[in-house]
């Protein structure tokens, strides 16, 4: 789970593309600043519709004092450690005095035109990026004095200056943690920021704040653009992790090789076997890609998918065997359908294994894997009884939950379990409680109820308890759900191999437990499951559901998470 970037600019972006006279692309958009070859970025090219904003915005105010006043809590609650020396104090009440100052400023501004007298707003492009290795984020200001202003507003409060760093002409707030510096720097109209070694040189430095454009960048490039085309993302926010470019640069990074420097020893060079052998590994999952496929004011849609060699991509294809109701959401409280083929899963582990089995690294540094992978051939290579055997999936629906200060708690679920065999089940059941012995759970889905006493029951949570099954699936359920419906429901046909369905009342509920629980806890713990009390709170006053899915395509293994707000 954690905010997503949202930020677009796509009118000034056309604007300056004229007044350029010629230019490519619009050469002050933070994607001008990317290298064309970086590793990993996450960008947006446009700005964010003015009705998404609108409706984004009611939803912050609503929840917005509730955001600051935990993060007050958080700050008030964080324990003074005695054992540390007087400088590591020193730094740490320094942090909260500086966070303390950053709440002030930022609890108010619950609205767009507030956040923009500070410099921000939605208004604005961004981009999540690599200088080879190095992280950088660059954001457009909509007003780089009212940032700076804040900073100075910040700097009083707290009683502490950042520190201060001329990068050629170029002044940029540091804020250090033994050799590691954290940079902030507002670069034309942008704010920048990194995080480097503090003795990392001025070549490397100049590069991150983007004093030294690459010599080939991203806009003009037109790479994210090209994404977004072809796997159907919108301009607000889209992205990669080339995972064999990022191999690439261990260790040959001049970013990578500042860091390394930092231990107290030195990181070894990779050899050429070991190169070429982790090249080899990562070329079977060579790079992620990201975005989001739908966003408007009610309703987000983002993907992710890790790309997988043909091979691998067509194994994980045969492992997508989805239960009964895995097809559609179902409007329940919370949701699973897992796809679980037991002797299918083997077989692909085995697969993966065996190659390393057979021809072990020759890395040094990857021994250990050659060591794991015999002994887990091992444990695959294990005869799987039934029914374990006939498993091809799961699904558990937790229909309704409440649970009175004063009563009893009222539980609706169900249970399935899907195999190619579910009578096997029911004989084994039947072998192990004697009390099931005479149970007959006739094949066409007609439910039965289990004897009392079969099922604990002492908290008076299982009020029944009652079975059905048919040809591919055995069901329980506790309460009033429809069984019969449950083992007809249609299986997902795409592919799936996971799905999570929950409502937002979801989050209340565990808003609810929390509370309850809470006075069982230490005073401290107390604290801190009362600011995730009221973070759940806010969830389910914002998120009317949400769905996600796994599902294995051609390209690869593949998630979608789906959202719709409350109105």
């Amino acid at each position: 789970m954690l905010a997503r970037p949202r930020l677009a600019f796509a009118a000034l972006a056309a604007a300056l593309a004229v007044a350029a006279c010629g230019r490519k692309q619009d050469d002050d958009a933070p994607l001008a600043f990317v290298p064309a070859d970086t590793p990993y970025v996450f960008a947006n090219r446009e700005v964010i519709p003015d009705a998404i904003v609108d409706s984004w915005s009611r939803q912050m105010q609503a929840i917005w004092p509730g955001i600051m006043g935990m993060y007050e809590k958080m700050l008030t609650s964080i324990p003074a450690d005695k054992e540390v020396d007087e400088a590591t104090r020193a730094r740490v009440e320094t942090a909260q005095r500086v966070i303390k100052a950053l709440i002030a400023e930022m609890k108010p501004r619950d609205t767009p035109a507030k956040w923009a007298e500070v410099g921000l707003g939605p208004k604005s492009r961004a981009a999540v990026y690599g200088v080879g290795l190095v992280p950088v984020v660059r954001i457009e200001l909509a007003d780089p004095d009212a940032f700076r202003a804040m900073v100075a507003r910040i700097e009083a409060a707290s009683g502490t200056k950042l520190g201060a760093l001329d990068v050629d002409g170029q002044p940029t707030w540091t804020i250090d943690v033994d050799e590691v510096r954290g940079l902030i720097a507002i670069e034309g109209r942008h704010l920048v920021a990194s995080v480097l070694p503090v003795k990392a040189e001025k070549a490397l430095l100049r590069s991150v704040l983007g004093l030294d454009r690459p010599g080939s960048n991203l806009a003009d490039a037109g790479s994210l653009a090209g994404l977004e085309k072809a796997e159907g993302y919108e301009p607000y926010g889209a992205g990669w992790i080339d995972l064999r470019r990022v191999v690439a640069l261990v260790d040959k990074d001049p970013g990578y090789r500042a860091f390394a420097a930092l231990g107290d020893q030195p990181t070894p060079a990779l050899d050429d076997v070991c190169r070429r052998e982790l090249d080899g590994l990562f070329a079977q999952m060579p790079r992620a890609v990201f975005g989001y496929t739908r966003l408007e004011a009610k309703h987000m849609e983002a993907a992710m998918r890790l790309d997988l060699a043909a091979p691998i991509a067509q194994s994980l294809q045969a492992l997508s065997i989805p239960p009964p109701g895995s097809d559609a959401p179902t409007g329940a409280l919370y949701d699973i359908a897992l796809s679980l083929p037991v002797l299918k899963l083997k077989d692909f582990l085995l697969a993966r294994i065996e190659p390393v089995v057979a021809t072990p690294y020759q890395c040094q540094a990857f021994a250990e894997w050659n060591t794991k992978a015999v002994e887990l051939k091992g444990q695959l290579s294990q005869f799987v009884p039934p029914p374990l055997s006939d498993f091809t999936g799961l699904r558990l629906t937790l229909d309704r939950f409440s649970w009175p200060a004063d009563g009893n708690p009222d539980l609706a679920a169900r249970l399935l379990v899907a195999s190619t065999n579910p009578a096997a089940i029911v004989g084994m059941a039947q072998l192990a409680v004697p009390a099931l012995a005479q149970l007959q759970i006739p094949a066409d889905g007609t439910a039965v109820t289990l004897p009392d006493g079969v099922i604990p029951n002492a908290s008076g949570f299982l009020p029944s308890v009652r079975a059905a099954m048919n040809a591919k699936a055995l069901a329980l359920a506790s309460g009033d759900g429809d069984l019969a419906a449950y083992l007809g429901a249609p299986a997902a046909s795409d592919g799936q191999l996971l799905r999570i369905n929950f409502t937002g009342a979801f989050y209340t509920l565990m808003a609810d437990m929390m509370g309850r629980f809470a006075t069982m806890m230490p005073a401290q713990n107390q604290a801190d499951l009362a600011s995730q009390r009221e973070l759940y709170a806010m969830y389910a006053k914002w998120i009317r559901s949400a769905d996600v899915r796994v599902n294995a395509t051609a390209k690869g293994l593949e998630v979608v998470q789906t959202m719709e707000l409350a109105p």
